[in-house]
């Protein structure tokens, strides 16, 4: 049994599409925005997702605004993020251990504030336990035999 998705996204396109330039363009980048400041809120809160946000961001801001698309893929604090998973598929194993590190940070502390609660501690130990288990398959850089060499002579 197949599972299809419920949204057809080519209709949905489409419709946008049809729509005038300068509205086409008005709903890409307001669409674009809500998900960067949706991704910014992922940073500051856990098991909020931040990468599908920026990347939707990414592909409004593609069709719609350069200008924008250019400052999101070469901000400081995401912008080699968001362009290492874009072009190559992968994440730097410093972002990934910061990510883990701050995410079971954060549901140590909450599941102190709701010890009282056993069946809420379970389902946050679920839910980093299943953010973790994403995170640690998304493939990291390999080094490079240069960087290789020189980790065994230092």
């Amino acid at each position: 049994m197949s599972r299809e998705c419920p949204v057809d996204h080519e209709s949905t396109e489409r419709a946008v599409d049809r729509l005038p330039r300068p509205v086409r363009n008005g709903v890409y980048v307001s669409l674009g925005w809500l998900s960067v400041a949706a991704g910014v809120v992922g940073v500051l809160i856990p098991v909020w997702p931040t990468t599908c946000f920026l990347l939707l961001a990414g592909w409004c801001f593609a069709r719609s605004s350069k200008r924008a698309e250019r400052w999101l893929y070469r901000n400081r604090w995401f912008g080699g993020y968001l362009r290492a998973y874009r072009e190559r598929g992968i994440i730097s194993s410093r972002v990934r251990g910061a990510s883990l590190a701050a995410l079971w940070a954060s549901i140590a502390v909450s599941a102190y504030f709701v010890i009282e609660r056993l069946w809420l501690v379970a389902l946050l130990v679920l839910v980093a336990g299943s953010v973790t288990v994403h995170l640690c398959s998304l493939p990291t850089e390999r080094r490079t035999a240069k960087s290789q060499v020189g980790l065994r002579a230092g």
